[in-house]
């Protein structure tokens, strides 16, 4: 019996997905940044912009969108759950580096 919930249990995880979505950011500067922490996620940066690659699932985004601008200044696009409008993008650039 436990080994038929054990191989139940090794199912479900391995049919869920690792991370929710990736969230993303473009930087009004590229940016070089890798592996910092926004406010509570891992980003990585390139030409194209930056990325979360951890588990977005417990981000908050304009926590995140904040902690971004302090790393990499500002911001043009943040997308986290969904994509910021311009009233929203413009509080979290007051975070952002000078």
């Amino acid at each position: 019996m436990r080994l038929i919930l054990l191989a139940a249990a090794a199912g479900a995880l391995l049919a869920s997905p690792a991370f929710a979505d990736s969230w993303s950011a473009v930087p009004a500067q590229p940016s070089k940044a890798t592996g910092f922490v926004g406010s509570n996620l891992i980003w990585d940066c390139a030409a194209s912009g930056c990325h979360s690659v951890s588990d977005t699932s417990n981000g908050e985004d304009a926590s995140e969108c904040r902690g971004v601008a302090r790393q990499v200044g500002q911001l043009t696009a943040f997308t986290g759950r969904k994509a910021f409008d311009a009233d929203k993008l413009a509080k979290c650039n007051q975070a952002a580096r000078k």
